[in-house]
Formats: structure tokens, sequence, C-alpha cells
């Protein structure tokens, strides 16, 4: 008999059932294959997530032997401006409250607009013009008059007067703009929206009177970005993440505008030793500010956080806390040798650090503070939290130069 028109024929002896169960075996063979890698870190973050639980119920006997304090907090608004001290803020899994959002960036070639692949702009930090440390920066403020509208102070001193605008990075606002760039941030391109013209000249003015003549010819045009909330998305490089640390899903952590993880973790008791040793060779002591560090961390021995995995930050009360993972160590490059309040360049750390922090793949690759990730959805930190190091373990080195390279800015 014919098979009617539209109808399929099953196979002799396969009923219609069974011819269901083998498509949907292969769907889902085939969806296993494409997705294998994100199901095998979902496993994985699991079985992680599970043990950073176990870690965290038996924190009170580790606190006996492995407990410090949080002795300073530091959110950077702008990446390569100045600084802001904070009593205490908000840990997500993108880092510290309102870090990072904002960067500043340099017009490409003009042929990369016509290539989607190639970032239009380039990101541009102390490493380049130094002068950008005198700008002070504000935590975002949001009006509570019903507006939603969220602001950000720039303010430096200038021509021996001081100067000062108002940045809007109101979410609405960003979202909606339309002038975005492809900006080349290291090894990533990220979608970024220019917050103006009175920002971008506002930059621009301390930058004409940089010290360096290159800096002062190079980057006199550059323009002022931010992060685009819900648009940007920059993955963390997950070849150093430890298991625990992707999402219930698979999915890799993300992160905003920083050089490669979301928090950089540093110790007092590391500065100390490095400027013991500075003093011997008769130079002048160094403060935090040169590592523009997130989270500083007192009463460890010296770069004992180099052998950290995991840290559980809570306040005396015992309460939930906020677990970081850390991931490897931060390369230093010469921003670590500007003064983070005049912008001055000088040769220190960088020759007192090579002699004893060289531990990559020459001489060059020395190494201060630990990158971290946000473990879940992170929690809130207070300067007097306690710490306790819920992991330890062999600590990682990526060399300085190349397409491994994740400094700390």
């Amino acid at each position: 008999m014919a098979t009617p028109t539209g109808a399929t024929a099953a196979s002799p002896g396969i009923s219609t059932e069974a011819a269901a169960i083998t498509v949907a075996a292969a769907a889902f063979g085939y969806l296993v294959t494409v997705h294998r890698e994100r199901i095998q870190r979902a496993f994985a973050a699991f079985a992680g997530r599970r043990k950073i639980r176990r870690l965290v119920a038996d924190a009170d006997a580790a606190a006996a032997d492995d407990t410090f304090l949080v002795s300073a907090l530091h959110v950077h608004p702008v990446k390569s401006l100045r600084s802001v001290s904070v009593m205490s803020t908000s840990v997500g899994p993108l880092g510290l409250d309102g870090d990072r959002c904002l960067m500043v960036v340099k017009a490409s070639p003009s042929s990369a607009y016509s290539d989607p692949n190639k970032p239009t702009h380039r990101f541009v930090t102390q490493r380049q013009v130094a002068s950008l440390a005198t700008i002070k920066t504000s935590l975002p403020t949001t009006f509570d008059d019903g507006s939603d509208k969220t602001i950000i102070r720039l303010s430096v001193e200038l021509d021996g007067s001081k100067k000062s605008i108002h940045v809007d990075v109101s979410e609405s606002l960003l979202t909606k703009c339309p002038m975005r760039y492809r900006a080349g941030l290291w090894d990533d391109t990220v979608e970024v929206v220019d917050v103006g013209d009175e920002a971008a000249q506002f930059v621009r003015n301390v930058i004409a009177q940089d010290s360096d003549r290159t800096a002062r010819q190079l980057y006199g045009d550059v323009r002022v970005v931010s992060f685009i909330p819900g648009v940007t998305h920059r993955e963390l490089d997950a070849r150093y993440l430890p298991p625990a640390a992707f999402t219930w899903t698979g999915g890799v952590p993300r992160t905003t505008l920083n050089d490669g993880f979301p928090v950089s973790v540093a110790c007092e008791a590391s500065l100390e030793e490095l400027n013991r040793r500075l003093a011997e060779r008769g130079k002048d002591p160094i403060p935090m500010s040169r590592f523009r560090p997130n989270i500083v961390i007192k009463g460890t021995k010296p770069f004992e956080e180099d052998t950290w995995k995991s840290i559980l930050i809570r306040d005396g009360k015992g309460g939930k806390g906020t677990v970081l993972h850390i991931v490897k160590g931060c390369p230093r490059c010469k921003r670590s040798c500007t003064d983070q309040m005049t912008g001055e360049r000088s040769a220190e750390p960088l020759e007192t650090m090579a002699t004893f922090r060289a531990l990559g793949t020459s001489k060059e690759d020395v190494y201060f503070a630990q990158n971290a990730v946000p473990h879940g959805d992170g929690g809130v930190v207070s300067v007097g939290d306690d710490v306790i190091v819920l992991e330890r373990g062999e600590p990682v080195w990526v060399p300085f130069w190349g397409k491994d390279t994740v400094q700390a800015e």
C-alpha cells in the first residue's frame, strides 16, 4: 500500500516511538559532542563548589592558624586614574562594585574601522602616560530624586588651580548611546561606549602637560569610554581558573576593564620586605598605592600569599563571608615605578624586585600581589574583616611578555 502524502514510512520492524527515541539520542549525542567542554566544566564546578562549602564549614578550625585582617580596600572607577579608598564594598562576580568600569583609549588606524574583527581603539594606561595618576576620581553617585542619574567626578590640580567635571555614567544613557567602539584590551576586544567630549578634553588637558614629550605627541587625542552593563562581555582566561570558579552551568566568569582578573590582593608584610630591601640599597620606601591593589591584608609573612589558593573574608561575627579564588601572581611593569600622587617615574621598585622577585622566564618577570576571582555571587567586604586561608598550593607565574601576559594595572 502506498504511503499517504506528507507521511514518513517507518523502517521495517521499528516503531514510531523507537524512531523518535533514536532521533533524540542522536540529537543528545550531538549536543554532548559540541558542548563537551562546557559539560565537563559544569560537573567539575559542582564538585569544586561542594569542596569550597566544606572548607568554609571548617573555617573556624582553619582560623586558628591562618587568620589575618583586611587593612585597606581600594576601588579604581577609571582604569589607571587615581583610586578611591573605602571602608566597605560589595564584591560581585565582576569584582569590587564600581571598579575599573571606565578607561582611556586611543583610536587605532582608520583601517580597523572597516574590519569588524579588529579593535577601533586601544586602551591607554600609566604605562604610556604617567600623568594619568594625577587625576582623582570619585565613586559612582546615583541621585535619589527618582531620575536614577549616576555620575562620577574627575578632578585634578592643573596650572595651579583645581579643575573638575562630572561624567554621566547612568546605565540608561550608556546602553542607548550610539557612540560605541571595539576597544583592544591586551588580547581581548570589548565593546565600550564613549562618555562624551567633556571627559575626553579633560583628560587631554592633563596629558598636554605630561613631562614625557612622546606621551604628549602620541596620546593627545584620547577618549574616555565605559563598560556597558549587559552588553560588554569579557571572559576570564579559563586556563587559570579552579573548577569551583566556573558557573553552575560550566560558564566562564566575566570581568570589566581590568587587566585580566576581577580582584587583586596584596599583603602589607610583602611591601615591608620590599621596602627593607630598598633601604639596604639606599633607596626610599614606596607606598602600597604603587601596586594599585583592591584588597590589602595584614598579619601575614612576607609573600605568603604566593601559595594561597582560596581565602574566606568575613566579619568577626562568623557570617557567611566572601570567598576569593587566588589564581596567579601579578607581573609588574614600569607603572609600579610611577608615583601615584605626582605621576613622576623612577627606576624603583623594579630594579630591586629583579633581585628577588624575578620568578618568571627572565629578570623582567617580577611579581607582586595576586590576582583573584570571586566565588559565586561574592558578598560584602569591610576593613577589619577576618581573612582565613582555606587552601594552599603551588604558586602560578606566567611570562611577562607575549600573549600570556596578565599584568596588574
